[in-house]
C-alpha cells in the first residue's frame, strides 16, 4: 500500500526585490476553485446516503449523510433568516461541541452567508457577559448566540437552544436559494488562542478555505484519491478541528466520526470505534498519540484493525518529542505500510502553512509552503523568522469591534514569530524545520540570550522518556531553572533525572544552556488556567505567569542541583 506522498513535488527557491531569498511549491494551486458549499452539493447530489457526521447516542452512535446533512443546513439557513431576521454578513456565535447538530448549523450558515463563529467554552462557563467574555463579542458582535440545551447562556445572555433551532427546522423542505457566495465573503471566525495578549478575532473568507483545501488536496492527492476517514476529538472552536479538518472531509467528499478527548478514561472506547471504522488518515496530537500508543502496543488485534486502511498519521511537527517519535516509528515499522506526516499552521493562515514532500525523517519537520503560497526566513536577533504569503492568510484581525491590520511586512508576508531552518534531509529533500517561538526567547540579567524552544527540545531529549514536559525560567536572573513534568512516579526518578540533566550541563556548559536547579512538578498544567493548549502542550508563557513563586524558590536554591551518578 505505500504511495508517493507529493509526487513531483520540489521547494523552488527565487528573489525578493531587494535579494532576499523567498521558496514556494513546484506544485501550482489549482485555478478556479469551488466553494467548500458547492462540494458538499456535490457529494449530495452524487452519492447522498454517504455518511458525512457521526456522533456518540445513548447506546450507539449516530449519523447523518451529505443528502440529510445539506437539507437539514437549508430548513435551517431558512429558520435563521425567516424567524430571527438574520441577513448575509450577519455573525452567528456557537457555544456547542462538535457533533450532527452544530455541523447542520455550521453548514446553514454557509449557505445563508451569515458568519459562523464557535466560542470558547471556558470564558463562557458561566454564560454572563464579562472581562472574560467581552473580548469575543465585541470581536465577533454576533446578531445571535445558540448555545446547547442546558447552558447558562440560554438564560445569561438570551442564548437560543441549540435543540430547539433543531426543532424549529426539522422536515422543513425548503427550496435551494442558497446566498450566492464570492471568495472575499467571510464564512467563520476564530480566536487567537490568547497565550500572550489577549485574543484576537480571525475571519476566515470563503476563498480562504478553498485555497487551503485544494491546495492540500494539490500537494497531497493520495488526500483526494480516498476519501479521509476520520476519528477526530479536536474542538471546533479551534481551527484545526473546526476548520481544516472538518471540511477537509467534505472536500474530498470523506467522513468524520466525533471523538472524546483523548484521556485514559476515554481511549478504550476511542480504540473500538477506530476498528469499527478503519480511518484512513489519524490526525493527532503529541497527548492523543501517547495514549494511543500505550493501548495499541499491546493489543495487537486492535493495532491491526487500526491500520488495517490507514495511509497516514499526521500531527503538527513542532509538537513532538524524542521518545514519542521513537515508539511511533517503531509502531509503523511494526504495522504496514502508512506514512508519518506533518504540517504547521496558524489561525492567521486558515490553519495550514507547510505540509510534509515525503514521509518523516526525524520531528521538527515542517515540511514545504502550499501550493500558491511562499515562505520567506527573516533575521531577528539572530534567528530566522518564518515568514508567509499567499491566499490562505486572513483579511485582517478583530479586536473591540475594529478591523486591525495584520502585521505585514514590506513585502507582503504575515509574519508567524516562529524560528525556522531550512535543511536537507538524508535523502536531499530540503525541508523547513521549527525552531522555536521567538515570543518564548528572552535573556538572563548578563544580556545573553536564551532561545527557550532549542534549549527545551534538547533537554526533552536528554530526558527522555522520563519527562512529559519541562518549563525553562531565568528572564532578567542570573541563571537558568527548569520544572519537569515527569511521564512516571518512581523513588529514584529526581536522582535519574538529576544525573540526565547534568549530563546536559557537561556538554552544553554555556549561561545560556545549563541548567542550575531543577524541580518535579506536583501537579499537571491546567487547562482551564490556559497552561495547557487543546493539543496538550504547556503554554510556557502562561504557565510561569502562573507560577511564578515555583520559578522564585527554585532561583533561591529551592528544589535540586543537577548531579552525575
Amino acid at each position: 500500500m505505500s504511495f508517493l506522498v507529493a509526487p513531483g513535488q520540489e521547494l523552488v527557491e527565487e528573489q525578493l526585490p531587494d535579494g532576499r531569498l523567498f521558496y514556494r511549491s513546484s506544485t501550482p494551486l489549482p485555478g478556479d476553485l469551488p466553494d467548500i458549499f458547492e462540494r458538499l452539493v456535490k457529494w449530495a447530489a452524487e452519492q447522498p446516503g454517504r455518511t458525512l457526521l457521526t456522533e456518540p447516542g445513548e447506546s450507539t452512535r449516530v449519523s447523518i449523510s451529505y443528502g440529510a446533512a445539506l437539507f437539514r443546513a437549508r430548513g435551517m439557513r431558512q429558520v435563521l433568516a425567516r424567524g430571527y431576521g438574520l441577513r448575509k454578513g450577519d455573525c452567528v456565535a456557537t457555544l456547542a461541541p462538535a457533533g450532527i447538530d452544530a455541523l447542520v448549523l455550521k453548514l446553514a450558515c454557509l449557505s445563508g452567508g451569515f458568519v459562523h463563529t464557535a466560542l470558547p467554552p471556558f470564558p463562557f462557563r458561566g454564560g454572563v457577559e464579562n472581562e472574560a467574555t467581552r473580548p469575543f463579542l465585541d470581536a465577533a458582535k454576533p446578531k445571535l448566540i445558540v448555545a446547547p440545551a442546558g447552558h447558562p447562556a440560554i438564560e445569561g445572555m438570551n442564548a437560543v437552544s441549540l435543540g430547539e433551532l433543531v426543532r424549529e427546522s426539522t422536515g422543513k423542505a425548503v427550496p435551494a436559494l442558497d446566498e450566492h457566495a464570492s471568495p472575499d465573503d467571510w464564512a467563520a471566525i476564530f480566536f487567537t488562542s490568547g497565550s500572550t495578549g489577549a485574543p484576537k478575532g480571525v475571519p476566515i473568507t470563503r476563498g480562504m478555505i478553498s485555497s487551503n483545501q485544494g491546495a492540500i488536496a494539490a500537494i497531497w492527492p493520495f488526500v483526494a484519491e480516498t476519501p479521509p476517514v476520520l476519528v477526530d476529538w479536536l474542538p471546533w472552536h479551534h481551527v484545526f478541528g473546526g476548520l481544516d479538518n472538518i471540511f477537509k472531509v467534505i472536500w474530498n467528499g470523506g467522513g468524520m466520526h466525533v471523538d472524546a478527548a483523548p484521556s485514559p478514561s476515554t481511549i478504550e472506547a476511542s480504540i473500538r470505534i477506530m476498528a469499527e471504522v478503519s480511518p484512513t488518515m489519524h490526525i493527532a496530537v503529541p497527548l492523543g498519540l501517547k495514549l494511543l500508543l500505550d493501548w495499541l502496543e499491546g493489543d495487537e488485534p486492535a493495532a491491526r484493525a487500526f491500520t488495517s486502511k490507514l495511509r497516514a498519521i499526521f500531527f503538527a511537527g513542532a509538537g513532538i518529542d524524542a521518545e514519542l517519535w521513537r515508539r511511533l516509528v517503531t509502531f509503523r515499522d511494526s504495522h504496514g505500510d502508512f506514512q508519518i506526516l506533518s504540517g504547521y499552521g496558524a489561525t492567521e493562515a486558515a490553519s495550514t502553512i507547510t505540509l510534509s514532500p515525503a514521509p518523516l525523517e526525524r520531528p521538527g519537520e515542517l515540511g514545504h509552503p502550499l501550493p500558491g503560497h511562499r515562505i520567506a526566513l527573516f533575521d531577528i536577533d539572530g534567528r530566522a523568522e518564518l515568514r508567509v504569503s499567499g491566499p490562505n492568510i486572513a483579511p485582517c484581525y478583530l479586536i473591540e469591534g475594529r478591523r486591525v491590520e495584520l502585521p505585514m511586512d514590506e513585502h507582503g508576508f504575515y509574519p508567524t514569530g516562529d524560528a525556522a531552518v531550512l535543511r536537507e534531509r538524508s535523502d536531499g529533500i530540503p525541508v523547513f524545520g521549527f525552531d522555536g517561538r521567538l515570543a518564548e526567547d528572552f535573556k538572563l540579567s548578563s544580556g545573553v540570550k536564551v532561545r527557550t524552544g532549542p534549549l527545551r527540545a534538547g533537554l526533552m531529549a536528554q530526558c527522555a522518556p522520563l519527562a512529559d514536559d519541562i518549563v525553562i525560567s531565568g528572564e532578567n536572573r542570573d541563571r537558568l531553572v527548569a520544572l519537569v513534568f515527569p511521564s512516571a512516579a518512581g523513588k529514584t526518578l529526581v536522582d535519574e533525572l538529576g544525573a540526565r540533566i547534568a549530563g546536559w550541563n557537561a556538554v552544553n556548559p554555556g549561561g545560556s544552556t545549563t541548567i542550575a536547579r531543577f524541580d518535579l512538578a506536583m501537579t499537571p498544567a491546567c487547562r482551564a488556567k490556559g497552561e495547557l493548549s487543546d493539543k496538550g502542550q504547556i503554554v510556557q508563557s502562561r504557565y510561569l505567569r502562573n507560577h511564578a513563586e515555583l520559578f522564585d524558590a527554585l532561583q533561591a536554591g529551592g528544589g535540586q542541583a543537577p548531579k552525575s551518578a
